[in-house]
């Protein structure tokens, strides 16, 4: 049996779809109420398997309800109940959540109940797998979230296996708040950012089942209260906000300024970089982060390949300087330093290769060569000959 919580400021529809429901034989009513205040309230007492809110009523409406409830740990289903079509009720067609349009049809209220049994069971297998997970880890020692977002964006422990997303907007979401670490996000921030042609409702509805599902999908890993609200504001918690890309960004800031650096720690960090950011992804709020972990890591190879050409270590002095071409194809600085490494190399066939190279990458952008790297090509063909 179902069991149910009913919020409407109107009586008579209160005891209308409480009727239809006690008709269908498959759900308990266990609480009632007339506004979205007491209703928030009610069901962190009764802890109903699902909520029929009424989207019109006073102080707190059914989708501020929601959203609330979105933002905890409960386990409640939501079905919306409303007597305006205006709402766009296709935001609310997700295993998620339901809607009911007044006046109620017994028809579409009973197949209500089946989506709402089929969630409810589908809930309570998860809550037991998840208490197997909590019981495994509990006897474990503490295993630590790994998450990435240069490259692909991944969630995973050790031992309890990868998050799978559901959806694209949960990822994406979860990628906003692990990229924006040690901030608290406003709700409409998140709204403006990743829903910013929907309406203000409808987007509150999508955000809502998004924090669903990471929560749920997090708790799978064994990782309780994973996403937090507060005042209106979102963010992870903080194993959640470690991140290959929180390292790599704190790493590259931590070598300034440049006289305190070495190979070495240079080299550790440029190998804190395993791509670009969100590289599989086209999220246009994260083009400034990707422009800047773009330009941190050039930064690193090329002061790497100058502090290799001190030390007149040629071999290393070309890796970096291809491994800075790889992320840079037209930059000029890029070829000057394959071109001397080469040359400190003897290799001065390769010298000539590589400016035959750079010609072709600039020709397609109809420049030509500097004169910094015209004379350094000219002063290595002298060197040849003589």
């Amino acid at each position: 049996m179902i069991t149910a919580l009913l919020a409407d400021d109107e009586e008579h529809a209160l005891s209308l779809l409480e009727l239809l429901l006690h008709q269908t034989g498959e759900v308990k009513v266990i609480g009632r109420c007339g506004n979205g205040i007491d209703a928030l309230e009610q069901v962190g007492l009764l802890k109903p398997d699902v909520a029929f809110l009424d989207i019109e009523m006073p102080g707190m409406n059914g989708l501020e309800v929601a959203e609330r409830l979105g933002s905890s740990v409960s386990a409640t289903q939501i079905v919306f109940v409303t007597a305006y079509d205006r709402y766009a009720v296709s935001a609310f067609e997700n295993d998620a959540l339901d809607y009911l349009l007044k006046p109620l049809e017994v028809d579409r209220l009973n197949r209500t109940v089946g989506r709402v049994k089929r969630a409810v069971a589908h809930r309570r297998t998860e809550d037991r797998e998840a208490a197997v997970v909590r019981t495994a880890a509990a006897s474990e020692t503490s295993a630590e979230p790994q998450v990435q977002l240069l490259g692909e964006v991944q969630v995973s422990v050790e031992g309890r296996g990868r998050l799978k997303w559901r959806t694209s907007k949960e990822k994406e979401l979860f990628a906003y708040l692990a990229v924006h670490y040690g901030s608290r996000i406003h709700r409409d921030v998140l709204l403006d950012e990743l829903w910013p042609d929907e309406h203000y409702q409808k987007a509150k509805v999508y955000l809502h089942t998004c924090v669903s599902y990471l929560r749920r999908d997090l708790r799978h890993l064994g990782l309780e209260d994973a996403v937090v609200y507060e005042d209106e504001k979102y963010s992870l918690s903080a194993p959640l906000e470690r991140s290959d890309y929180r390292e790599f960004v704190e790493a590259a800031a931590g070598l300034l300024p440049p006289g305190s650096v070495n190979a070495e720690r240079l080299e550790r960090t440029v190998n804190l970089y395993s791509g670009r950011l969100f590289r599989s992804e086209d999220y246009q709020w994260a083009d400034d982060e990707i422009r800047h972990t773009e330009t941190a890591i050039e930064a690193q190879l090329l002061r790497l390949a100058q502090l290799y050409e001190g030390e007149g270590d040629f071999g290393r002095m070309i890796a970096a300087g291809r491994r800075l071409l790889q992320h840079s194809p037209y930059n000029e600085e890029a070829y000057r330093i394959l071109m001397k490494g080469y040359a400190g190399s003897g290799k001065h066939d390769e010298v000539y290769r590589v400016y035959g190279e750079m010609g072709r990458r600039l020709d397609e952008l109809q420049i030509q060569a500097s004169d910094m790297t015209l004379s350094l090509y000219e002063g290595l063909k002298v060197r040849k000959k003589s």
